[in-house]
């Protein structure tokens, strides 16, 4: 009979996922959450500035596509 290997502490793995990529640390999907949220946030009150007129809608367009990076 095969003796098995004792199981390792969560501390004690590496930050590898089972295809052998490196996860990002849990600070940094925190932080990319954040910046999300704040580009929701930021999408919202364009469409806001849209809706009543402040924004035309190719300044909408230039500022939505700099928010998503495109």
């Amino acid at each position: 009979m095969r003796r098995l290997r004792p199981l390792r502490p969560a501390w004690m793995l590496d930050a590898t996922t089972a295809v052998g990529v490196a996860a990002p640390p849990v600070r940094g999907r925190i932080l990319a959450a954040r910046g999300a949220e704040a580009r929701i946030d930021a999408l919202v009150k364009l469409k806001g500035l849209l809706d009543s007129g402040v924004l035309t809608p190719g300044q909408f367009a230039g500022e939505r596509d700099r928010l998503l990076g495109g």
